[in-house]
């Protein structure tokens, strides 16, 4: 994403991006504010050197007369530095709200509008009425809703037994098949400054997604992107690319989500993941979101799911993002494709809100890009439950994860 300055000298790009998001962002304004802030900037600057060049003059530093010159000339630039910051921090803060700018590759529109670039594997059958994952699971002893409900009301689970286990098996082996790249895995903080989110573009578009914690700043994290990307704040990285696997339990508040998914246990406050983050040269971005993209499906195709790959359209990518794929899993009991994993190029967004550097090959100091993309999540364990359900109610493991349970086949429903 260019500087704030030559988006205000060349905003066409910035104009396409923000009417294809629907995003109620002004650019008209936004060119008027950096305008003026440059200005302010240029008339302290001149102050402050007027000054300097006068404070010199031993002429003015000899009389009473020069001395209150002085002083005047001081307190303009005193007032003129005042005005530029005022100026420059209003800025900033109109400009916090402006949305990335798309890819070229983004088909505008809604989410009627996403397209699906590839359908993969084959969809289940099933010769008997199938079950919904909750049920599923309920009955094979691995998930408690009611209780969970019962101590800190809707939209929460617990996971127990072979469902911790199922969630293990899938996290080893998706971090066994990641350090073989360079990844590090990091369990990074669950609760994070306001900067944090503002770094890696949470902040202000997605202020009401957070549970604050009373009494302080800290609120916890949505997805360890927000703290991984963040770690690197006012940093100049001495290589490229950095690679980070986020293991973190994940919170939300689902503001606007209500009377939405409200069967089973797909949208909820907290759930586990374990997240692909990337720290890249420009050039390279392709070729890492490509890399994450193949971690993501290849984990589903070791399980034997069906899924399908969706390009997002404009008016459904977040603010932060300026491409991204969404991989869905089929789910017998809603008899469609649901989101399991997505995978963003965020460009320079986060790293310049962040002031996050690194050094290329010439020695030059760029803004990296990142990329985000989901690794895992507990909706893979639901994606599970629905199609290797089997008609005695008990559940298939998938071939993959059976060494994780001693040669255990099938998880059998409790009595």
């Amino acid at each position: 994403m260019p500087s704030l300055r030559e988006l205000a000298q060349h905003p066409e790009d910035l104009r396409y991006s923000v009417k294809a998001r629907n995003s109620d962002f002004d650019v008209d304004q936004f060119v008027a504010m950096e305008a003026a802030a440059r200005g302010a900037l240029q008339a302290a600057d001149l102050a402050r050197e007027q000054l300097k060049k006068s404070s010199k003059d031993r002429s003015l530093v000899a009389t009473d007369e020069g001395r209150a010159q002085l002083k005047t000339l001081s307190d303009e630039a005193t007032n003129l530095g005042i005005i530029s910051r005022d100026a420059q921090a209003a800025l900033d803060e109109f400009a916090s709200y402006m949305p990335n700018l798309l890819d070229p590759r983004v088909p505008i529109g809604t989410e009627a509008d996403n397209q699906v670039m590839e359908v993969v594997g084959t969809k289940p059958t099933f010769d008997f009425e199938v079950l919904r994952h909750d049920q599923i699971a309920e009955s094979l002893g691995i998930l408690d809703v009611e209780r969970a409900v019962k101590i800190s009301g809707s939209r929460f689970y617990a996971l127990k037994n072979d469902g911790i286990r199922l969630r293990n098996a899938l996290t080893s082996m998706l971090w066994n098949h990641l350090r073989t790249q360079g990844f590090e895995l990091v369990s990074p903080p669950l609760v994070a400054k306001p900067r944090t989110f503002y770094t890696s573009g949470y902040l202000p578009f997605g202020r009401d997604d957070n549970f604050n914690i009373a009494g302080s700043d800290l609120s916890l994290i949505g997805t360890s992107e927000q703290v991984l990307v963040a770690m690197h704040q006012d940093e100049i990285l001495d290589k490229l690319p950095v690679l980070y696997a986020g293991d973190s339990m994940c919170f939300r508040t689902e503001a606007g989500s209500h009377g939405q998914d409200t069967a089973g246990v797909f949208r909820v406050h907290q759930f586990y993941k374990l997240e692909q983050i990337v720290f890249c040269a420009p050039e390279d971005a392709q070729h890492w979101h490509g890399v994450c993209q193949d971690n993501e499906e290849w984990l589903m195709q070791e399980l034997g799911l069906h899924y399908q790959r969706v390009m997002l359209a404009s008016g459904d990518i977040g603010a932060p993002a300026m491409f991204k794929y969404d991989c869905e899993g089929w789910f017998p009991s809603q008899n469609r494709f649901r989101e399991l994993t997505s995978n963003s190029i965020l460009g320079d967004f986060q790293t310049r809100r962040g002031s996050i550097r690194a050094r290329d090959e010439a020695g030059k100091t760029i803004y990296p890009w990142t990329i985000s993309a989901t690794g895992f999540t507990d909706r893979l364990l639901w994606a599970i439950m629905e199609n290797f359900q089997q008609a005695d109610g008990s559940l298939a493991i998938p071939d993959a994860l059976v060494p994780y349970f001693d040669g255990q086949a099938v998880l059998l429903p409790r009595k």
